[in-house]
């Protein structure tokens, strides 16, 4: 009989009191969050839409407990009933019939516990959930400093103050055979220059058994490629192993085949009865972080000590440039997102070009559907453990919780290709963390993925030496635009880089009261919205109105200030991705901040608007990140009449194989009157190489308009062709 499961119907309340039962108690969705169930049973307006979501606060300094009754299962000989929970969030104790059966903090390991004593009882079952830790260190993310809770929680540039609590995983009854799969481990090396995988499984049965288990691998096209028959006696643990070759191997999108295996194990009785069975996706990949070209360079006296970190991602023997963007919680409440939200977000994604996305540490690690749909999509990931921008605590109870904590992240995990990089957290050696490679958290996390999953590459946080986050502004307090700053940057990679925008008018009219719509003013829902006052460092964060009306002058309507708001984080992140592409081979990675956001807000660094709505920057960015496109590097965005505007024209090629050599064509429009400026014949690109042309000049004339646009065509390649929109400043 294979494994069945029972679903709970829970209710939760809350008390000040573990001791004493809640007054009042309402119906829960499991997974999900207490406030959202407190919320809902209340008739408060979704979150999303609250102005006041100050209303929830109380919600973290008492105890919730969730109850259900265990079903009556009528347990046969040589069956076993377990709960089963993916995750509680935080710290919470699991009761049955009014006895502790266990206590943990951590809400990213799993809990087993045998309910075959109460299986035909109905006895209540109770997950009292905590409240939150208190660090004693104050308020904000500081909070965060002693725990394993995403920090984003305590309040964030884009993320309110809401802090979840409860059951944010799937939370079930199984009714098992005793003899049961009780863990499936696997690794694996692919050797010989890729010609060669080995394989080795461990299988761990719940018992000591006769019987039979077997297991084979089966290739992307469903053909078993290896497997066996083991016969048990009285075995718990069994290995196998095998070499396949010249196994078809994962790739990265845009180099190759997300070519995936499928490894199945089954257990039988003595009888031949079908006990239990798993399968598990894998893909075969070689990853290593490597050093930049020229990086072993950069410092050449002695003492020397270190250089800049490797940031080169090395997949199966070949360098990969990255193109990508920071991946946030797409939701405040981590328990109500699923493959529902996750899949066209992912999607939007991989429409774009990018190759991997970064999972910034100040948010909770994805559900599994998170990590298969990237998988299957050829999107790499970079895991931040759920650490950011704090000095986290050295103290051994933390330590404790931190080391079971990652150990149950890089489990979950290590078999799934798409993850390449292991971090240890979000700018926890800048100074407002003031962590080291000394802390002993780092080097925790570095000593559990050496044990656990040594083969793929660990780095201590981001930003890293010779790597950059920031800048976070299309023009800065010094008037410095972004163009200038990246163009005069020497950066290994550029792991966070934003620019501003607005959300569209029709997502403002729903999130903003009419009366305070326009004109954009601090206080009330704009800065509830991150429209104003987000960011200490810009007080105009993030709508950055005075930067507008700089270009553009004073907007009459909303319609015109989102449509150069929009235009300023569309050319503006244009800009960056290409230009990092021209730093390489020294340059490996752009990563913008962000790709999306938790909740809806007016303005932020997103390129996509919560729940997934593409603001006009993901369709800038997306040409931008073609494999092979005519790029033109400009110094600035803004120009005068009378001014000799002044272009670099590029061709950028990021490709496996080389292309034939062209002829680029330039033209101005001005207003309704286009001009060509020059023409360009470049040489055949080998595989992965860029070239550099000629300086194109053209004087601005005058005209009313206040944008004009540079327009690159190449010759029968129209898919290569790109445009640009810069401003006309008028006096």
């Amino acid at each position: 009989m294979m494994p069945k499961r029972y679903n709970l119907e829970w209710s939760v309340g809350y008390t000040s009191d573990p001791s004493v039962s809640p007054s009042k108690t309402v119906p829960a969705s499991v997974p999900g969050a207490v406030q959202l169930d407190w919320a809902r049973a209340e008739g408060w307006p979704h979150f999303w839409q609250d102005g006041d979501v100050g209303r929830y606060a109380w919600m973290e300094k008492v105890y919730w407990v969730y109850s259900a009754t265990v079903p009556k299962v009528a347990l046969e000989e040589g069956k076993r009933l377990f709960f089963v929970s993916g995750g509680v969030d935080y710290r919470f104790l699991v009761r049955l019939g009014g006895k502790t059966l266990h206590a943990q903090e951590g809400m990213f390991s799993k809990v087993e516990l045998d309910f075959s004593h109460a299986a035909g009882d109905g006895q209540l079952l109770e997950v009292i959930v905590f409240p939150i830790p208190d660090s004693g260190l104050g308020e904000g993310r500081i909070e965060a400093s002693s725990s394993v809770k995403p920090a984003v929680s305590y309040g964030w540039d884009f993320h309110p103050r809401l802090v979840p609590s409860g059951i944010w995983r799937e939370t079930f009854l199984e009714l098992r055979e005793d003899t049961h799969i009780k863990e499936l481990n696997f690794d694996y090396v692919v050797e010989e220059g890729l010609a060669l995988l080995r394989l080795d499984l461990s299988v761990e049965l719940s018992r000591a058994a006769k019987g039979l288990l077997e297991w084979s691998l089966v290739d992307p096209q469903g053909a078993v490629v290896d497997g066996e028959s083991i016969h048990l006696d009285e075995q718990s643990m069994v290995d196998g192993f095998c070499e396949v070759h010249d196994p078809e191997l994962w790739w990265p999108r845009g180099y190759g085949e997300q070519s995936l295996y499928s490894l199945t194990v089954s257990v039988h009785g003595e009888n031949g009865d079908l006990l239990d069975a798993c399968s598990h996706t894998i893909g075969f990949r070689t990853v290593r972080l490597v050093m930049n070209h020229g990086a072993w360079e950069d410092t050449t006296e002695m003492p020397k000590s270190r250089n800049v970190a490797p940031m080169t991602l090395e997949l199966n023997g070949r360098r990969v440039f990255v193109k990508g963007s920071n991946w946030v919680a797409p939701d405040v409440f981590p328990g109500v997102a699923g493959e529902d939200a996750y899949r066209p977000l992912l999607e939007q994604a991989a429409s774009c070009h990018f190759n991997l996305l970064r999972c910034w540490g100040g948010a909770a690690v994805g559900k599994p559907s998170f990590f298969e749909l990237c998988d299957r999509l050829g999107l790499m990931v970079w895991q931040d453990f759920p650490l950011a921008c704090n000095c986290y605590s050295d103290r051994p109870e933390f330590l404790d919780v931190l080391g079971e904590e990652s150990e149950s992240i890089i489990r979950q995990l290590k078999g799934h290709p798409s993850v390449v990089i292991w971090c240890g957290g979000n700018e926890l050696y800048n100074s407002w963390s003031g962590m080291t490679d000394q802390s002993k958290a780092i080097r925790l996390l570095n000593k559990k993925c050496l044990e656990i999953d040594p083969d793929t590459p660990f780095l201590p946080t981001s930003p890293i030496m010779g790597a950059g986050h920031g800048g976070y502004l299309f023009r800065d307090a010094s008037g410095k635009e972004c163009f200038e700053v990246f163009q005069r940057a020497r950066n290994s990679a550029y792991v966070e880089f934003g620019v501003p925008g607005p959300a569209s008018v029709e997502k403002l009219r729903s999130l903003l009261p009419e009366d305070e719509l326009f004109p954009p003013r601090p206080g009330g829902a704009w800065e509830l919205r991150h429209g104003f006052g987000a960011w200490d460092v810009c007080p105009e964060s993030w709508l950055c109105l005075e930067v507008i009306e700089h270009y553009f002058g004073r907007s009459e309507s909303i319609e015109e200030l989102v449509q150069w708001g929009q235009l300023l984080q569309s050319e503006g992140l244009k800009g960056l991705f290409e230009e990092a592409r021209r730093q390489k081979p020294y340059c490996s990675m752009a990563v913008n901040w962000c790709f999306n956001e938790p909740w809806p807000a007016a303005a932020n660094n997103s390129l996509i608007s919560w729940p997934c709505e593409a603001k006009p920057a993901l369709r800038g960015v997306k040409q931008s990140c073609r494999t092979t496109l005519a790029s033109a590097r400009v110094k600035r965005f803004a120009w005068r009449s009378g001014e000799l505007f002044e272009a670099e024209l590029w061709m950028l090629h990021d490709g496996l194989d080389s292309v034939k050599g062209d002829r680029v064509e330039a033209y101005l429009r001005f207003e309704d009157e286009e001009s060509f400026v020059l023409g360009w014949y470049f040489d055949a690109l080998e595989e992965d190489e860029n070239r550099v042309g000629p300086v194109l000049r053209f004087q601005v004339p005058e005209m009313e308009a206040q944008t004009f646009r540079l327009i690159l065509r190449v010759e029968g390649r129209p898919d290569w062709n790109s445009e640009y929109e810069f401003c006309c400043l008028q006096d």
